[in-house]
């Protein structure tokens, strides 16, 4: 008989799970979508190597779409967007019956991408992650961010999944998976995986912390509680024409006001976030600080599995010399050297526009660190270093003093002295030693040279966590100049 007045029913009770304890996955309803968002940000939030792998895959899909957008390569953006097809299994949205498909479909993504091709924030490389989209794309709003950071991080929930079952001997059916993205190759695959069945139809479990009833990731969001709340300051300490002098004296600016001279646009908080990144930053820093408060349930600790030093090491095996390849290359040094150096260096980003636009360096850090190697690099050596640049060449053949000057004219004395290149091997390495050693003696500018076999190394370094060789290894690049 139809259960009548009573909330659906739940993943939990059609298993008949002990309804006594707390579960670390959402409890979703059995036969419809239950009305929560997947929020990128509650996953960081957990503070897990589960989430850390998961954000490492969103950024590695995210920097490979907008990449390929800004390269033209509009095959490669298609395929990359019109895979990302509903994903009833995670059962979110607003749907009152059966899951209805309300993820994105084929006409959707071509809509999508042709919000991203246009979108002078992705041209630019002002974009930097999912919640940029959010802000400065149109179309792209709370649940098109859902349901992308579904499809990203589909076989990293396929693992979560697993392992609750396991856990509450819920049993598993093998069933075929599309559009998993597979960051090791940069695409969407088909496979099977074990999966629990629910009225016939396969399942994937959410953690608790990761999903929002209203997320805070949003255009309305920013705009409301972070950019008119900057402006009207701006306003009433200029005293301009929307400033108000009320009768006691007090001065006001008046919200109504601001919405009317700043209508919400993506445009605008494109332009508005390019002119005051900090707003920006502080709204992003906010995010990760309240997600932990949305749930009181406790945080994971959930063990999986993540790239082990050999596993990246062989990606780096995999990508092929020359200039075909030079893209994945750059991606792959990109990603690396962000989970290499750690904390160290802030802010990471890729093809950055120096001289009005007329230069781009492939890689550049901000000096953030505060007592290794390249906090040495001023204090101990007195090299001028607030920038750290990195190029990145997927080079056979030798680094000759072109490509040593091309990294070269990166340098200033406000931007630092200090620079990596990076090659896939060096043929002489005395000879590019003493052309790097030319440099310092001639202008006072440093820069050392890795090859694969010094990013191998950092790579098994860093997971075993010896921060201490990392420093040693770069500081012995130095020392071999000064010597």
């Amino acid at each position: 008989m139809p259960r009548q007045n009573r909330e659906p029913e739940r993943f939990s009770e059609y298993f008949r799970l002990n309804q006594k304890q707390e579960f670390e996955f959402v409890d979703i309803y059995a036969r419809q979508d239950i009305p929560l968002f997947l929020d990128p940000y509650g996953i960081s939030a957990m503070g897990t190597r589960w989430s850390d792998e998961c954000e490492t895959q969103i950024k590695t899909y995210f920097q490979f779409l907008v990449d390929s957008i800004r390269n033209g390569d509009q095959k490669n953006t298609k395929l990359l967007l019109n895979a990302l097809h509903e994903v009833d299994e995670v059962g979110l949205g607003y749907s009152s019956e059966e899951p209805s498909g309300r993820g994105i479909g084929r006409e959707q993504a071509e809509q999508i991408q042709a919000a991203f091709e246009d979108s002078e924030a992705v041209k630019s490389g002002d974009i930097k992650d999912l919640a940029d989209c959010a802000l400065m794309i149109p179309g792209i709003n709370r649940d098109k961010i859902s349901d992308i950071t579904a499809n990203i991080l589909k076989q990293q929930l396929i693992d979560f999944t697993q392992k609750q079952c396991k856990k509450h001997s819920i049993p598993m059916k093998k069933v075929p998976v599309g559009n998993v993205f597979d960051y090791r190759q940069f695409k969407f695959v088909s496979q099977f995986a074990q999966l629990p069945i629910v009225y016939g139809k396969p399942k994937i479990l959410l953690p608790i912390s990761s999903v929002r009833h209203v997320p805070e990731l949003g255009k309305d969001k920013f705009y409301r509680n972070f950019v008119l709340e900057f402006l009207r300051a701006e306003h009433h300490h200029a005293g301009d024409s929307l400033a108000t002098v009320l009768k006691n004296g007090k001065i006001v600016v008046r919200i109504r006001d601001l919405k009317e001279k700043y209508p919400l646009r993506s445009k605008f908080l494109y332009e508005f976030s390019k002119k005051h990144p900090r707003v920006l930053e502080t709204y992003k820093s906010e995010l990760r600080k309240i997600s932990p408060k949305a749930h009181k349930s406790p945080h994971l600790a959930v063990k999986v599995k993540v790239l082990s030093a050999d596993d990246r090491v062989n990606i780096l095996k995999g990508i092929d010399v020359g200039k075909a390849e030079a893209y994945r290359f750059h991606n792959f040094i990109f990603v690396n050297l962000i989970y290499i150096l750690g904390k160290r260096l802030a802010h990471p980003i890729k093809e950055r526009e120096i001289n009005d636009g007329r230069k781009r360096i492939d890689i550049v850090f901000d000096n953030d660190d505060k007592d290794g190697f390249f906090y040495k690099l001023n204090t101990l050596y007195h090299i001028k270093c607030p920038k750290i640049f990195v190029e990145c060449k997927n080079y056979g053949s030798e680094i000759g003093n072109p490509e040593l000057d091309q990294l070269l004219g990166r340098f200033s004395d406000k931007r630092g002295k200090f620079g990596i290149i990076i090659c896939r091997s060096i043929q002489d390495k005395e000879l590019l030693k003493q052309r790097c050693k030319d440099l310092v003696n001639g202008s006072g500018n440093y820069i050392i040279a890795l090859d694969d076999l010094d990013i191998e190394t950092l790579l098994h370094f860093k997971e075993e966590r010896n921060d201490e060789a990392i420093d040693n290894l770069l500081k012995d690049k130095v020392d071999e100049l000064i010597m």
